[in-house]
């Protein structure tokens, strides 16, 4: 997943009746949103960073029983807000404000559920400290280099210096977290103490060399610098020990229930299923999927052509040579976007770098990720993690499903991640003109589109007549049929932990290591993973009804386009907007959204 003030916030704020009466109730809405934003991101300066809102780099928030009773507060003065703004059940809203109105109810659902139902700051021991490891692994990457991008010595040197702070700090902020973990569960204490195994590496690795080669291994900055990665990593030590030595006899305490899964669905993703909807929906991908496994068989074995490289695009090359070949691969894509004319790429977006998935991530990580550019930072520069086989002809030799062993996997992954995929659409929507929009992060809306793009690269012959992309596709759609599945079973609690783990080895063919490791993150995140299934129907559901509507006006292009103007936002919200504003040119959609 996934998850300070602008100026003239302060303004906003101290508006007098007058002033305030006088504005729109789109300003109004946005003052609210600003408000809302900036105040939980001055409070948690971790969540500042990964916004990529400045200023917070060095801070660490201490929570404590009274500050989380007074963001309850916040959060429910925000929403009667709302209501004075936008009072429920009020028709003469514009449908922009309406929707920005519903928008703004569900986060702030969500924020008060994390609170009141979920409690996972009650449950997670190790939360905190993997949240650490994180912002700083983030600092990392982020680090301005002087004279490159405009940026300053002085600026570097303020960068090193919020992480040196924040590494200081690490110890009493991961102690006062811990003190509200009054119900540790099991499951999170298994999951991070795998990702905590790996931040020794992190730390004592590309961290120091960085750390180095600022400030020179003998100086008094490089010592502080390493007394309070010391600190930091003694706190992280201690807090693995911790729960290596007391996780077997935490309870299973992930599920949310039946009741609290549907509330969710309903009012924090507006969807308009229910958990038995997804179920359904899951089995129906889940057979489609072993269905199109067995017509490629059949054509396998008609043909004598064997799955894996020798059907598909070829073994990529190991060792150094291998990003280099990512980079080629996304950039083929680029031009196959082009070609077919599928969408509007901008001149101004950004590059998509490439690197190893860092040892802390890949607990919840196996296979291929990505970061987008952060939303309120300047860069346009995202990040494609991948874990290269140890060897890529055994992964060939069992199809593995999470190492990309060859051209045409490489290019299917891509796809998702990449091109068209996560880092187009999240950079396109980060410079969305209304700020409603652009704070809006829905599953639905990013995975369904990156979903959908898979199987139409198979359709429109990406991969030509190869059996392999095609093998590689079914199968990722049995995934998403099973992980539609596992997920509202799990946090229901109609299904145990090893229950569901036997399931979605069976169903995907994932090893049962992998397997495990992805209910895991099923089990920690429940909501998320059923964004690939009821993203993608909404979405097809939307093309149906845009190509009825627009007519002989309609293309792929102008679809693609319109809907990416909308931002990550809720398909409930994008697909009346979008049928509505038909009577616009691409041109004029485009530039209303700043793409």
């Amino acid at each position: 997943m996934r998850r300070h003030h602008l100026p003239g916030l302060a303004a906003v704020l101290a508006l007098s009746s007058s002033a305030w009466a006088a504005e729109t109730v789109h300003d109004r809405l946005v003052g609210l949103a600003q408000d809302f934003v900036h105040t939980t991101a001055r409070f948690h300066p971790i969540h500042a960073t990964a916004l990529g809102i400045p200023g917070h780099d060095g801070e660490l928030e201490t929570p404590t029983e009274a500050t989380r009773a007074a963001e309850v507060k916040r959060l429910l003065k925000w929403r009667g807000e709302l209501h004075r703004i936008a009072p429920p059940g009020v028709s003469n809203l514009s449908m922009v404000d309406a929707n920005d109105a519903r928008l703004l109810q569900a986060q702030l659902d969500r924020a008060l559920n994390e609170l009141q139902v979920y409690q996972v700051d009650r449950k997670s021991y190790g939360g905190a400290a993997v949240n650490l490891v994180m912002a700083i692994y983030t600092q990392l990457h982020e680090l301005p280099v002087a004279g490159r991008d405009g940026a300053t010595s002085e600026q570097v040197s303020a960068a090193w210096h919020d992480i040196v702070e924040r590494l200081a700090g690490t110890p009493a902020f991961v102690a006062a977290a811990q003190r509200l973990v009054t119900q540790p569960g099991h499951r999170y204490g298994i999951v991070a103490s795998r990702q905590l195994g790996g931040a020794p590496d992190l730390f004592n690795g590309p961290l120091t060399d960085a750390a180095n080669s600022q400030f020179g291994g003998e100086s008094d900055g490089f010592r502080q610098f390493a007394r309070a990665r010391d600190a930091a990593l003694a706190a992280i030590a201690h807090t693995k020990a911790t729960i290596d030595a007391h996780v077997a006899a935490w309870p299973e305490n992930f599920a949310i229930g039946r009741r609290a899964y549907d509330r969710m669905l309903r009012d924090e993703k507006l969807l308009p299923y229910t958990a038995d909807d997804l179920v359904r929906m899951g089995h129906m991908e889940l057979e489609h999927g072993w269905a199109e496994e067995a017509w490629l068989g059949s054509l396998s074995s008609r043909d004598q052509v064997p799955f894996g490289p020798r059907s598909g695009g070829g073994l990529a090359p190991g060792g150094t040579e291998l990003i280099a070949y990512y980079r080629d691969r996304v950039a083929e894509l680029r031009r196959f976007v082009a070609d077919r004319q599928l969408i509007t790429v901008p001149d101004w977006l950004g590059e998509m770098k490439i690197e190893e998935t860092p040892a802390f991530m890949r607990p919840v990580s196996p296979g291929a990720s990505m970061n987008s550019p952060r939303l309120f930072s300047a860069s346009t520069t995202g990040y494609y993690y991948i874990t290269p086989a140890d060897s890529l002809q055994e992964a060939a030799a069992r199809l593995d499903m999470n190492e990309d062993f060859d051209r045409d996997r490489i290019l299917s992954t891509a796809a998702h991640e990449a091109m068209p995929g996560h880092f187009l659409q999240l950079s396109i929507a980060k410079r969305h003109s209304d700020f409603i929009r652009k704070i809006q992060n829905s599953g639905e809306f990013a995975e369904g589109w990156a979903f959908y793009g898979e199987e139409m690269f198979v359709r429109l012959g990406l991969y030509g007549e190869d059996l392999d992309p095609r093998l590689f596709t079914a199968r990722w759609e049995r995934v998403r049929g099973a992980r539609a599945i596992v997920d509202p079973m799990l946090a229901s609690g109609q299904w145990g932990f090893e229950r569901a783990v036997r399931f979605y080895a069976e169903q995907t063919g994932f090893t049962p290591e992998a397997a495990e490791a992805a209910v895991s993150g099923i089990a920690l995140d429940p909501g998320y993973v059923i964004a690939y299934t009821a993203g993608r129907a909404q979405l097809e559901d939307l093309l149906g009804q845009y190509l009825r509507k627009a007519a002989e006006r309609a293309s792929l292009r102008d679809f693609h386009d319109r809907l990416l103007s909308y931002g990550t936002t809720p398909f409930s919200i994008v697909a009346p907007e979008l049928l509505a504003d038909l009577d616009k040119s691409g041109e004029q959609v485009r530039a209303a959204a700043n793409y």
